[in-house]
C-alpha cells in the first residue's frame, strides 16, 4: 500500500479522468484497456449496461462518437484505495447515425489494484432538460 495523501490520490483520479475523456474522444483502446479495470461495469445514462470489453468494442466500431462532454460539479471522495467521482456531465455524441444531446449526473468508481487505479464502474441518470 503506498503512502499517498489524499491530495496526492484526488490528482492523480483527476488525470486519469482526463486521460479517459482524451481517449473516448480519440477512440484511443490501448489507453482505455489499460484504464479499465477488467471487471468494469459501465452503466449509461439509457440504463444499458456494458462490460469492459462490450464499451471498448462499441467504442471501437463507432457505436460511440463523442462530440462534447464538459463536466461540471466534479467531486472526488477518496476512502482508502477507492475514489468516487461524481461529476454533472453535458454530452453531445452520434450513435447508430443519430445525434444525441444530454445531461446526466454521473458516477465513477476507481480502485488502486497491484499499485493501478483502474476505472471500476460507472454509473449515470439521465437528467430532465431544463427549461
Amino acid at each position: 500500500m503506498t503512502n499517498d495523501t489524499t491530495t496526492d490520490v484526488r490528482q492523480t483520479i483527476r488525470r486519469l479522468e482526463d486521460e479517459r475523456y482524451a481517449a473516448m474522444f480519440s477512440k484511443d483502446i490501448a489507453t482505455l484497456d489499460r484504464l479499465l479495470d477488467e471487471g468494469l461495469v459501465y452503466m449509461h445514462s439509457s440504463g444499458i449496461t456494458d462490460t469492459k470489453a462490450s464499451y471498448l468494442g462499441g467504442l471501437g466500431s463507432g457505436l460511440w462518437d463523442y462530440r462534447r462532454v464538459e463536466r461540471d460539479d466534479v467531486r472526488i471522495d477518496v476512502d482508502g484505495d477507492v475514489a468516487l467521482v461524481f461529476a454533472k456531465l453535458t454530452i453531445e455524441l452520434v450513435t447508430n447515425g443519430m445525434h444525441k444531446a444530454f445531461a446526466t449526473q454521473a458516477l465513477a468508481v476507481w480502485h488502486r489494484k497491484d499499485e493501478a487505479w483502474r476505472l471500476l464502474a460507472v454509473h449515470s441518470g439521465a437528467l430532465p432538460p431544463e427549461g
